[in-house]
């Protein structure tokens, strides 16, 4: 029962103002919104003939004789008009003789004309009981009809409703609106006028025209007329909403206007309005009480513009003007309620949440005492606010002696080569955080040791909250330092034994290229003169065992001269002295005719080496000496490690645009665990002195070595016992579709 309790009340606060009449001003206000966004133009059957500054003018003198009254209404009345509305005030006499010709007027008007009625109060004191009547003298009276022009403010002293009837005589007359538009006066008194007819739609024209006849033929033919003042001078000027002020006359026209359209407004009764304010009131309110202050601001903001518009297309549609004041007020209202009670359950929440931020700002701090890498942090001032315990054990001061103190005199980043740096250098935004950076800290006694600092900028933006008083961000920085002397020491020392590594590697490989090349030269002269011998080129050998190991010197001679040009080749790629000699290369000649050099050794008798090609193969660019190279090395191993079967070298492109050759073959195979090995120069599978087959193991080094030359790759797969498939692949890059004249068949 107690959740309903704000509820009632706020309803019951509601109807009491709406009853008191403590939401007229905004029901008006609403009312004036709906009118000037729910337009129309006037039906053009009633025309405003308006005695303006230039009829003022032009005929002189005011008033005017009752003559030009006279000559008007029978000018109006030729040109066929149906009603004539005079609103000028006739109950004073003039000269006899206008008199008679405003009443002859008159009567040949057959009472198309209407004359005004009214009452006025009598001295300064506005009694009502103190009233005068006011009307035309009774020769015009009985000539004419009679109607009410009076206009009551409401009250916020505008003009605002249609005055029904005027008691006059012991009679109700119409009001002139009623008369001009042809319709009996409602029984309600809630009837207001539509502003949302422009006033300047309707038709005018100058008094001092019609009178003198300047006016289209079959302008009045018809129509209704009003005949009024309009000139300021006249102060004939009423209050009225959306125009500020309009001509009394003006607005009779516009209330004829509002009658003629069925536009004369109603507005909803005090029962249909309180009942949808309780609704509302009933249903919104749980709501409002789970949701949040945002959503719910949101949902009651929309909703109001919601409720708004459709009261604006209710108007548009029908000539009702709902009262939505206490639609609007109650949910408001109740939103209020809501978030006093929403503010007090989080002032009970904040005093948790501020317990909890005091906790955990004590762990953090136990945090930063307990890390092992100093923590500093620099305030918006430049000053040091924070100074962990390891800072102190690395720079031997205490924290209480640095605070609000400087940080510059504790660093020095002169060394290493570094560009001139200091911590106060970053309170300048502009300049940036540099990553991660060493220096010398210096401690307080004096010593300084290497040390390793990172550096982080945190910018605390400007709140929008109206509350906050600063005017530039908040900027920390926190400093991480780590003393690295010890491990700057080690790496010193591992980058002293990788360069003495990387002198001895290089030793190796010049030693390697002096010995291959020293050991040419003798080893040039040994292949020529056992060829001599081998060939009898001086005479014939009688001992047939001498002729045998000549040609056992040349054999060896040959081999051994084999194996220095390949310790030089990979000698001269290790120390980058290689250069490719690159040309468009027919890859499959090239293939070709390295089997037939193959093939024609001993060694590879009895094997099968074919050639399994891509129709329109695409050229290489390469160097054509080192492919074959590869390719020769690759096919002597296949044909080593083959006794029988087949040897198959496939040509083909992949999907990437890279181009291949895989030789694959059917001999013993290779250990997994051995593969990854086969490239190191001088590694054999089988490494012992009995081994079945001779090499030095250079022919795959050499061969990695090549490829990667040529920005490849060189891919070895094999299954023991089964055989091995050995992939030379080149980058799209080095594949191009050439012409025959590009290819070199060389």
């Amino acid at each position: 029962m107690r959740r309903f309790v704000p509820r009632l009340l706020v309803m019951g606060l509601v109807s009491m103002i709406y009853f008191m009449g403590g939401l007229e001003s905004a029901e008006h206000w609403l009312m004036d919104l709906r009118f000037s966004l729910v337009q129309r133009d006037a039906s053009k059957q009633l025309i405003f003939v308006e005695i303006d500054e230039r009829s003022l003018r032009l005929l002189e003198v005011w008033p005017w004789p009752r003559s030009h009254h006279a000559e008007l209404i029978e000018r109006l009345n030729s040109a066929g008009a149906r009603n004539i509305a005079v609103d000028i005030d006739f109950s004073s006499r003039s000269t006899p003789a206008h008199d008679a010709l405003l009443e002859q007027a008159l009567e040949q008007a057959e009472r198309r004309v209407i004359l005004p009625a009214f009452k006025q109060y009598v001295g300064w004191e506005r009694d009502l009981s103190a009233m005068a009547e006011t009307g035309p003298l009774p020769r015009f009276a009985t000539k004419s009809r009679l109607g009410s022009v009076v206009m009551r403010p409401e009250t916020d002293s505008l003009i605002r409703r249609i005055m029904l009837s005027l008691s006059w005589g012991g009679t109700d007359l119409p009001g002139f609106p009623f008369l001009l538009a042809d319709t009996m006066g409602p029984t309600s008194a809630e009837l207001y006028i539509d502003y949302g007819i422009r006033p300047g739609t309707i038709p005018r024209i100058s008094y001092v025209d019609v009178l003198r006849g300047e006016f289209p033929p079959r302008l009045f033919q018809g129509r209704d007329v009003i005949v009024g003042a309009s000139a300021i001078e006249l102060g004939d000027y009423l209050s009225v909403p959306l125009h500020l002020t309009i001509p009394g006359s003006a607005l009779i026209a516009l209330s004829a206007e509002t009658l003629r359209q069925g536009r004369a407004l109603r507005r909803t009764g005090a029962l249909p309005t309180l009942a949808v304010m309780a609704l509302l009131t009933l249903l919104l309110a749980p709501h409002l009480a789970q949701w949040s202050w945002h959503r719910g601001l949101l949902m009651l903001g929309g909703g109001s513009l919601g409720l708004v518009a459709a009261t604006v297309g209710l108007q548009k549609a029908t000539p009702i003007s709902l009262d939505i004041a206490p639609w609007l007020l109650a949910p408001w209202l109740c939103y209020g309620q809501s978030m006093i009670a929403l503010i007090d359950r989080q002032t009970l929440r904040l005093f948790h949440q501020r317990m909890a931020v005091l906790h955990r700002g004590a762990m953090m701090r136990r945090f930063v005492e307990s890390s092992f890498d100093g923590i500093i942090v620099i305030n918006p001032m430049g000053q040091i606010s924070l100074f962990n315990h390891a800072a102190e054990t690395m720079l031997g001061y205490r924290g209480d002696e640095l605070i609000d103190k400087p940080p510059d005199p504790l660093f020095d980043f002169s060394g290493n080569g570094n560009e001139p740096f200091r911590i106060s250098d970053l309170q300048n935004l502009d300049t940036p955080v540099p990553p991660v950076r060493e220096g010398l800290g210096l401690r307080k006694d004096g010593t300084t040791f290497v040390m390793e600092i990172t550096i982080q900028r945190a910018v605390l933006q400007i709140s929008r909250n109206p509350l906050e008083r600063r005017v530039v961000p908040r900027t920390h920085h926190f400093l991480t330092i780590r003393d690295v002397t010890q491990r700057r020491l080690l790496e010193n020392t591992q980058r002293q034994a990788t360069e003495e590594a990387i002198a001895a590697s290089r030793a190796k490989s010049e030693f390697m290229a002096a010995v291959s090349h020293e050991l040419r030269t003798p080893l040039n002269a040994i292949i020529g003169f056992s060829e001599m011998i081998k060939d009898e080129l001086l005479g014939p050998i009688e001992n047939e065992k001498y002729k045998a190991y000549s040609e056992d010197i040349n054999s060896s001679g040959n081999q051994l001269l084999g194996i220095i040009n390949d310790i030089l080749d990979i000698a001269k790629i290790e120390a980058g002295n290689t250069i490719l000699h690159e040309d468009m290369i027919d890859t499959e000649y090239l293939v070709a005719s390295t089997i037939r050099l193959v093939s024609a050794r001993p060694e590879a008798e009895g094997l099968t080496i074919t050639i399994e090609s891509e129709a329109n193969l695409p050229g290489l660019k390469a160097d054509a000496r080192a492919v074959k190279q590869v390719l020769l090395n690759l096919l002597s191993n296949a044909v080593k490690f083959t006794d029988e079967g087949t040897i198959t070298v496939t040509i083909a492109t992949i999907a990437d645009g890279s181009l291949q050759f895989a030789v694959s073959d059917t001999g013993m195979g290779i250990a997994q665990d051995e593969i990854e090995k086969l490239t190191q120069p001088f590694y054999q599978v089988d490494s012992s002195l009995a081994r079945k087959f001779e090499g030095t193991g250079l022919g795959l080094a050499l061969s990695n070595s090549l490829m990667e030359l040529h920005d490849g790759e060189l891919i070895i797969e094999s299954v023991e016992g089964e055989g091995t498939t050995v992939t030379c692949r080149f980058p799209p890059e080095r594949v191009e579709t050439a012409t025959d004249g590009q290819l070199n068949v060389s």
